[in-house]
C-alpha cells in the first residue's frame, strides 16, 4: 500500500527537527531534576518521543514494518508510568491512623 503525504518534502523534516528539539529539552529536564517525579515525567515524555520518531520513520520510508513495536512501546511506557506513580504515592506506606475503641 503506497500513499502520498502533501507537503511531505518540508513537512516530515520539520517533524523530525521538532522531535530533535523536544528530546533535547526532555533531556535537559531529565539531568536537571530538581524531584525524582520529574525526571519520570522526563523518562515517559522520551519514550512517547521514541513512539513518535517511529511513526515519523514509517512515514518517511513509506512502510509500516515498525508501527507494531511503535505500539508495543507505548503499552511498556504507560505500564512504566503507572508503576512510577504507585512507587511515588506515600498513601500505600503510611499506616492508616489508628482509632480508638470506643464502647458506648
Amino acid at each position: 500500500m503506497t500513499f502520498h503525504l502533501a507537503a511531505a518534502e518540508w513537512v516530515l523534516p520539520l517533524a523530525a527537527g521538532l522531535l530533535a528539539l523536544s528530546g533535547l529539552i526532555i533531556l535537559w529536564r531529565l539531568l536537571r531534576g530538581p524531584s525524582r517525579a520529574d525526571r519520570a515525567v522526563a523518562i515517559d515524555a522520551l519514550t512517547l518521543l521514541a513512539v513518535a520518531g517511529i511513526a515519523l520513520s514509517c512515514l518517511i520510508s513509506a512502510q509500516a514494518v515498525f508501527l507494531d513495536v511503535a505500539i508495543m512501546l507505548a503499552l511498556v511506557s504507560f505500564l512504566g508510568t503507572a508503576a512510577f506513580a504507585f512507587l511515588f504515592d506515600d498513601a500505600h506506606c503510611t499506616p492508616p491512623p489508628k482509632q480508638e475503641n470506643r464502647h458506648e
